[in-house]
């Protein structure tokens, strides 16, 4: 079959020679075989038929062998099953959006097109959730939330043609993930298929009392460690409100000044996008959106919420980017203005296209604070390689999307594209970012990870797709290259089990690989048990490295003290909800053991708040994974897997935490007692509710079986939150002001928790979905236990009864077995009890 590969690019043949292409026999047998198990309607191997399968934006192009058309998740296993038997290379494909080359068949194979798979399974609304398959189009998934009151966030700029499989395999952004975040804050379980064709339900993602999050790693893998057949989403009441906001700045120096200003305000928009001047002027002739082409930057703004809120709030940014020097300040006055705003931005990608015969968009985050300094390298570096680059980007996130128009015939064009992508990723690391962002590493950025990953870090992420994908079928070469290491060196003296330094940590724990030494890790606090044998304290690591304020991101030791760092961020004006002032737990602890919390209790707990994990593993191998950046999709999101995985895979040295702003007000609401049928329809309208509160959670005290008590936590000043409130829940409510009130309660329960803890009188897991189903679970309660549930997340923990562990497939427990193997193959850091399967 022939390719097209741009004139300039790396020479991919020593990785490609790697994966032979079939001959006629073989394909034509390959054929006949899946036509057999398929049907002929499933099958495409016509020549100029599988050329829509050979190519996606980045301008190369690669035939594929036969294109499978799957309309079951059956249907996809024996296809996998098929491609196995003939070591047939396998490649996903939604809607061939992406930007990476990440659907691009560069070595052949069999592509297996989910467009067939587009039904939406399941909504619920009482639980928030739906479940789709991964042809399901994402603006089609938002028009049939819409009657229902509901929305699914993430938004990327194809949302009318990607595919929420697209979406999860690139973890992909968009516009509003500033206030909602991206694909994997929205992704509560997957079911997958393996290399091999097994079919597997992954545990809910932040629910670690089932293993290891697997979910989480396999969210923005590009398809290279399995095949997503469904997912289940979290679903968000749509806001009741809008307000879009335009406004125009001399510089981009100046638009960044207030992005930073409008964040230390304690505003969160649900977007807050930036273009350059250059852009302004191509998308204005494109689409006549309205832009003033004489500004050197413009902001769009949009907040959503309660109309009581946004009259307010629409005031605050206005006098905010007034003071920081906005030259007009717009606000859209009908819904045909604001669409009119948002299609200038939407545009981007296809006004930059008009102007030569191909483009290259770039992708790259930083922190936020230091976007203006990236814009600016972006502008020098246009001008170094005589390249015109037209810059867009998530103002509130830091990513920015570099647009390069070239002619791909222009073998000196691509070579001057090449060398200023470069340089825009080495600009980008070097202010302490990620070469992408959202767009995914593909075959565009896989030579370029080295800037970003150690040679260990490198290896460990091959050894995680080996764990998956043994014979490394699946989307071969993209997302990261083959990689060798040598084993780390062997340590002799006798370690210190009471580190002071990551090089103390490594050190003993490459002693203990070397000598097989079992060892078990220790921070420091209340709620943690007492582990037996070799044990390694961690608290002396306890230095803050950096506190970000403009970022909102804090880099601290894992063994430093919770209860002072959160009074460290309180004079800052900042906050981690499951950091708390009287706390005695270490911060590595807490992320290590995954710790339930309730104060903002909407989200997946931990790995919504951790950015980045060091951690040194049981070979003894110092590994960084992830950013002070929330996207970032270079390589797989291996930090995740530390999120609740209790030591099981090495020891965490150093943490990057996602900072807010602290809540300027607390009160707690506490329900009087209802019954348990009367709490479950209670939770339901209140979640459903667009001005729930941030913290819910339903107590069974011991000694009760069938009363709930519901306790709110936000900012209920106000006449109307409180009646909102009230309306939903339909129950008399005690309203404690003040966050002392609050610590009071949550520090009784703390204490609860933590005397449960040390006792081995305690459990923590997910609620089943279904109001029956919860309430038969209620009613299973045992009597002599609390039960403290948090519904907006599903997690609960039981005080003064131990849970048993429910029995996952063999095939999931295997295949975590696999996993933890690449961080501890001798088995130094296994619980006790838990052999290899």
């Amino acid at each position: 079959m022939p390719t097209y590969q741009l004139a300039g690019t790396l020479d991919r043949s020593q990785w490609t020679a790697r994966y032979p292409r079939l001959g006629e026999e073989q394909r034509a047998a390959l054929w006949r075989a899946l036509r057999q198990e398929l049907g002929h309607r499933a099958v495409i191997a016509d020549r100029d038929q599988l050329l829509a399968y050979s190519y996606d934006a980045t301008g190369e192009r690669h035939w594929p062998d036969v294109v499978v058309l799957p309309d079951s998740k059956e249907q996809v296993a024996a296809a996998l099953r098929i491609a196995q038997r003939f070591r047939v290379p396998i490649i996903g494909r939604g809607a061939g959006s992406n930007l990476s080359g990440g659907t691009t068949p560069i070595v052949g194979g069999m592509v297996v097109s989910f467009t067939r798979m587009n039904r939406i399974l399941e909504v619920n609304t009482n639980d928030r959730y739906v479940r789709v398959e991964p042809g399901v189009v994402n603006a089609d998934l938002d028009q049939a939330l819409k009657p229902l009151g509901f929305f699914y966030p993430p938004d990327p700029s194809s949302h009318r043609i990607s595919t929420i499989g697209g979406n999860v395999a690139e973890n992909s952004g968009g516009p509003h993930c500033v206030k909602y975040g991206v694909t994997t804050h929205h992704v509560l379980a997957l079911t997958i298929a393996l290399a091999d064709g097994t079919l597997l339900q992954l545990p809910r993602t932040g629910d670690t009392s089932q293993g290891l999050d697997l979910a989480s790693v396999v969210i923005g893998s590009e398809g290279t460690l399995a095949l997503v057949v469904e997912a289940t989403l979290a679903i968000h009441p749509r806001p009741v409100a809008k307000e879009t906001l335009l406004m125009t700045f001399a510089s981009v120096e100046a638009a960044t000044r207030a992005v930073s200003a409008l964040i230390a305000a304690r505003l969160n928009p649900a977007a807050l996008e930036l273009m350059d001047r250059e852009s302004l002027v191509v998308v204005e002739a494109f689409v006549h959106a309205g832009y003033p082409v004489e500004a050197g930057a413009v902001l769009l703004i949009e907040l959503d919420g309660m109309p009581e809120e946004l009259a307010r709030d629409t005031g605050r940014v206005e006098a905010i980017v007034r003071r920081e020097g906005a030259l007009s300040f717009k606000k859209a006055e009908s819904e045909a203005e604001a669409e009119a705003f948002w299609r200038g931005r939407r545009a981007h990608y296809g006004a930059t296209a008009r102007l030569a015969p191909h483009l290259w968009v770039q992708d790259v985050t930083v922190p936020r604070p230091r976007l203006h300094e990236m814009m600016n390298r972006v502008l020098k570096i246009a001008a170094q390689y005589e390249m015109r680059i037209l810059t867009a980007a998530h103002a509130g996130d830091g990513n920015l999307h570099p647009n390069m128009p070239y002619d791909p015939q222009n073998a000196d064009e691509v070579r001057r594209l090449k060398m200023a992508d470069r340089a825009i990723m080495e600009a980008c690391v070097e202010l302490g970012g990620s070469i992408t962002g959202e767009h995914g590493v593909g075959i565009d950025k896989a030579d370029n990870l080295p800037l970003m990953y150690s040679a260990d870090e490198l290896q460990a992420m091959n050894e995680v797709k080996a764990s998956f994908d043994p014979a490394g079928l699946l989307n071969p070469l993209k997302a990261l290259w083959p990689a060798d290491n040598p084993p780390p060196p062997s340590v002799n003296a006798m370690p210190r089990w009471q580190p002071e330094s990551v090089e103390e940590v490594a050190e003993a724990l490459r002693w203990a690989y070397d000598h097989q030494t079992a060892v078990r890790f220790k921070g420091e606090g209340r709620r943690q048990g007492n582990p037996v044998g070799t044990v390694m304290e961690l608290k002396g690591l306890k230095a803050v490295h950096e506190l970000d304020v403009e970022n909102l991101s804090l880099d601290v030791g894992a063994g430093a003290h919770a209860g002072s760092i959160a009074r460290l961020l309180a004079q800052e004006g900042l906050d981690v909800p499951g950091l708390e002032p009287f706390m005695d737990d270490t911060v590595g602890g807490l992320v290590s053991a995954n710790a339930p919390y309730w104060r903002s209790s909407l989200g997946r707990g931990w790995r919504d708040v951790v950015l980045a994990v060091e951690w040194v593993d049981g070979r003894g191998r110092r590994l960084a994974f992830g950013r002070k950046t929330m996207k970032n999709v270079a390589g797989y999101d291996v930090a995740k897997l530390m999120v609740g995985a209790r030591g099981r895979l090495g020891a965490v040295v150093r943490l990057t935490l996602r900072l807010r702003p602290a809540p300027e007000h607390a009160t707690l609401a506490v329900s009087e007692p209802m019954s348990t049928e009367r709490a479950v329809e209670a939770l339901r309208r209140l979640l459903a509710h667009p001005a729930r509160p941030e913290g819910i959670l339903a107590v069974k005290p011991r000694g009760s079986s069938g009363r709930l008590t519901l306790c709110c936590v936000d900012d209920l000043r106000r006449g109307w939150q409180r009646a909102a409130l009230a309306d939903a829940v339909r129950a008399d409510f005690e309203f404690r002001e003040g966050r002392d009130a609050w610590l009071a309660f949550e520090k009784d329960r703390y204490h609860q928790i933590s005397e449960a803890v040390q006792a081995g009188l305690y459990g923590t897991g997910a609620a089943p979905w279904g109001e029956e189903a919860q309430r038969q679970w209620l009613a299973g309660l045992p009597h002599d236990a609390a039960c403290y549930w948090m519904p907006g997340t599903g997690i609960y923990e039981i005080v003064g009864a131990s849970t048993p562990q429910a029995a996952l497939p063999s095939e999931f427990r295997a295949l975590e077995d696999r996993v933890a193997r690449v961080f501890d193959p001798r088995g130094i850091l296994r619980e006790e009890g838990q052999p290899w399967t």
